[in-house]
């Protein structure tokens, strides 16, 4: 049997069942994403009948205290579609790679990778939030303090361009909310 590697982290089995825990912590480790919530899910319950119909014998979704939640390989991938498209596809590129490579096929599917964050990432991300900062700042100064000298270089920059069709009148409003926006998923990437 081969091992199932989900970005970089290798899924635990037990008997032909994968470990929805592990799957959890490669797909990012969200507290909406735990595995007891998915098999809680109606749908989630409805699949479980559908493949024991077919196979009454068969181990589909196992939750025990101390090892985990493991499921099957179709409650595996409805599971990686659960939580997002991305992760859907990582997950089922894995599983065709790791199965055409238990086949001998020489031409393996390479298993969709979430992006590594590194030192150099989060600093280019702090510096682009930093000018996106000063940016919002210079934009409110012009957009709403207009002395006699701020009136002059609107005209001068904008004479061409209505207020309403302006590059600054267009992002204003969003500006703040995409700042933070940023920020928020800045402060995630620098505390994973």
């Amino acid at each position: 049997m081969s091992n199932l590697i989900i970005s970089q982290n290798a899924i635990r089995q037990i008997d032909n069942l994968y470990s929805l825990n592990d799957l959890h912590k490669a797909s990012g480790n969200e507290e909406k994403h735990r595995p007891t919530f998915f098999a809680r899910l109606d749908t989630t319950k409805e699949l479980v009948a559908e493949i024991q119909k077919e196979d009454p014998n068969a181990q589909v979704l196992i939750s025990k205290n101390g090892i985990g939640t493991y499921a099957c390989e179709e409650l595996v991938i409805a599971y990686a579609m659960w939580i997002s498209p991305k992760f859907h596809l990582i997950v089922l590129r894995a599983f065709l790679a790791m199965h055409k490579s238990e086949s001998q096929n020489a031409n393996q599917i390479q298993p969709l990778a979430l992006p590594m964050i590194n030192d150099d990432f989060k600093q280019a991300m702090i510096k682009i939030l930093n000018y996106a900062s000063q940016y919002e700042v210079f934009q409110r100064a012009i957009c709403t303090k207009r002395g006699e000298e701020q009136q002059r270089q609107m005209e001068f920059f904008f004479s061409e361009i209505s207020d309403k069709e302006s590059y600054l009148f267009v992002f204003k409003p969003n500006i703040a909310q995409d700042i933070q926006q940023a920020s928020d998923l800045l402060h995630k990437l620098i505390t994973q």
